[in-house]
């Protein structure tokens, strides 16, 4: 649990030039980060738990094992960098391996084979679209850590549609309305947490084709978007190097109308792998 406290600024100094210092590091870390990482490979192991009303289990849950690996295309010229994205194959769903059925089960391992890196938040192209404010210091892991709460600029939306071959899933795309806070660490600057929930409750209509079923609600709404990730230092022989890398995920969504539900999401990130890659200079043949 991260313990704040008042940041002292020096002297001569103001509150929004160290925030800007801190930004400045963090994002170049994960610029770091994001270029090491594309020689890595992970286990991703994810949970969906049912919830009940009060938030504890229900029944029981989905368990998908996925191999994961980044890709960052930084653009040229002193452009903005793009986002990460994480390339996703599932490769074990509770316990078997996948079959053709196991993509209407409307869990997001079997359903996405990419998504956005989190920490594409803090790129020099992307921070703009976010308020920040520098909040405190407190630990993590028994690491000193600086503190950034973030407010996204953008108004808070919601997009639900059918699953494309499957009417019993729906795909919830949210704009917009994040905030949440960003640990860093002190030393290094390398991001340790990051939280992230909704400012609001959200809601739209629900899609046409779900209108038509009888007793269908006229309006779809998320009511609580709760994410929190977790780094550790991650370490690698022959040769040795130490990364900073994710090693948790956990999400609590709660819905209401065509499709009340409450779950929570669990992922672990295990089993690092780097792959390294090595070349020669080939002579070309000689001429005869």
């Amino acid at each position: 649990m991260a313990v704040t406290a008042a940041v002292a600024v020096p002297a001569g100094r103001t509150l929004d030039d160290d925030l800007a210092v801190v930004l400045d590091r963090a994002a170049g870390r994960v610029e770091e980060f994001f270029a090491r990482a594309q020689s890595l490979v992970c286990t991703e192991t994810v949970h969906v738990q049912p919830l009940t009303y009060s938030l504890v289990s229900d029944g029981f849950g989905r368990t998908v094992e996925s191999e994961l690996r980044l890709t960052w295309n930084p653009t040229a010229d002193g452009e903005a960098a793009t986002e990460a994205q994480t390339l996703r194959q599932v490769m074990r769903v509770n316990g078997h391996l996948p079959r053709k059925n196991d993509r209407r089960n409307c869990t997001t391992p079997e359903r996405h084979d990419t998504e956005t890196q989190v920490l594409s938040m803090l790129l020099d192209g992307k921070r703009d679209d976010y308020d920040w404010t520098l909040a405190g210091t407190g630990k993590v892991d028994q690491r000193a850590a600086l503190l950034l709460d973030y407010r996204e600029k953008e108004r808070i939306s919601l997009e639900v549609r059918v699953s494309e071959g499957d009417e019993d899933c729906l795909t919830f795309d949210i704009r917009g309305g994040d905030r949440g806070r960003v640990w860093v660490d002190a030393e290094t600057y390398d991001v340790l947490r990051l939280d992230q929930r909704l400012s609001g409750q959200v809601e739209t209509r629900t899609p046409r084709l779900l209108q038509r079923r009888p007793g269908a609600m006229p309006h779809v709404s998320v009511e609580r978007l709760d994410r929190s990730y977790r780094f550790k230092r991650v370490k690698f022989a022959d040769p040795e190097e130490t990364m900073v890398l994710p090693v948790s995920h956990t999400q609590i969504m709660v819905t209401h109308g065509n499709t009340a539900a409450r779950q929570r999401v669990t992922t672990e990130y295990k089993k690092y792998r780097r792959f390294l890659t090595g070349g020669r200079v080939v002579p070309e043949p000689e001429q005869r």
